[in-house]
């Protein structure tokens, strides 16, 4: 099973992530993988340092950057787990990419799609959307302290984001799961979340 966590910056996906790719190992008894958008391979630090430092110029410097970061997450970590019948929970995948790229700059889809086939992505079985209120995320986010380039936009930014998200769970809504978590505990979360992939019975016994 390959299972990606979605969501703006300060909705919980990386709590999420860790506690499901636990319950997996613990309670399901199944060889996971935790890993994550960008930098979740080996020498992927430096390209992550890059992305969040908003040094870019170039409206496309990012998209290459994560593009690269992603076909060498996918070549050295991603595909050989799932090759090898692990589970892979990944926080961040080709999704962030469209939601921030396309809704958030401007950029055109069809592009990244093509770029997606070309590069032989594999697709997730689940995406999860942790949905948030931008100002409750951002708030989150302040909490934590040193916030990166992206957090730094503003609500008006997160808000196009989280427009773009909820755009793309309605694109294929067969594989996305869409789950709000302003108001929730994070233990709530977790068991709403627990439910409704369990739902899609893609858990089968090995």
């Amino acid at each position: 099973m390959f299972i990606t966590f979605e969501g703006i910056d300060g909705s919980g996906k990386s709590t999420q992530a860790a506690l499901f790719s636990k319950w997996l190992s613990e309670e399901k008894e199944r060889d996971v993988i935790l890993t994550r958008e960008p930098g979740g391979w080996p020498g992927g630090s430096v390209l992550r340092e890059i992305a969040v430092s908003g040094s870019l110029k170039h409206k496309w410097s990012e998209v290459y950057l994560f593009m690269l970061d992603r076909a060498e997450h996918v070549a050295s970590v991603i595909q050989p787990a799932i090759d090898a019948g692990k589970d892979v929970v990944c926080e961040r995948y080709h999704d962030s990419t469209l939601a921030y790229q396309i809704w958030g700059r401007g950029l055109p889809l069809h592009i990244f799609d093509e770029l997606a086939r070309l590069s032989s992505f594999p697709v997730p079985d689940i995406t999860i959307l942790f949905d948030i209120q931008p100002e409750r995320a951002l708030k989150r986010v302040r909490s934590r302290g040193n916030p990166d380039s992206f957090e730094n936009e503003g609500s008006s930014f997160m808000e196009k984001i989280r427009e773009g998200y909820l755009a793309l769970s309605k694109r294929d809504p067969e594989r996305w799961l869409v789950i709000e978590c302003s108001s929730e505990s994070s233990e709530e979360i977790f068991e709403k979340m627990v439910r409704l992939v369990s739902s899609r019975r893609i858990l089968s016994d090995k």
